[in-house]
């Protein structure tokens, strides 16, 4: 039998489920010998989730997040949507986060830990793309 390549969840905009994905992802990873990506994999979604449900879905539990995470051959490719209006991401792409801000990180994040970032053009989905070299 072949290890498992994906790993797909639409949860409610809770944050206490945000947990089990990581988890997921971990187990994902580790089962592909991926451990030296846990980290960013694990940041990057807790981030991303985070920032989906909290200001996308506005924890609206009847509102999901669709969360996938795929190895690929030179890569890992992480998806989070929500069913919110989006945000105007063109515009926060060069954003810098001041030393007292307690949000607005989560495309620092990306861009540290993430090779790419792509959002859709509403900016209520983004992909973001770890090198596995």
């Amino acid at each position: 039998m072949s290890e498992p390549r994906a790993y797909r969840a639409a949860i409610p905009s809770d944050l206490g489920h945000v947990e089990g994905v990581c988890r997921a992802a971990r187990d994902l990873l580790e089962a592909s010998g991926l451990t030296d990506h846990v980290f960013a994999v694990d940041l990057l979604l807790r981030e991303f989730l985070n920032n989906a449900i909290l200001h996308g879905n506005r924890l609206d539990a009847s509102k999901l997040v669709q969360v996938e995470v795929r190895v690929g051959r030179r890569v890992i490719v992480l998806s989070v949507a929500d069913e919110g209006p989006g945000f105007d991401w063109r515009s926060r792409r060069c954003h810098k986060s001041g030393a007292t801000d307690t949000s607005g990180r989560g495309l620092e994040i990306g861009r540290i830990y993430a090779d790419r970032i792509r959002f859709n053009r509403a900016g209520n989905r983004v992909i973001l793309v770890v090198g596995k070299t």
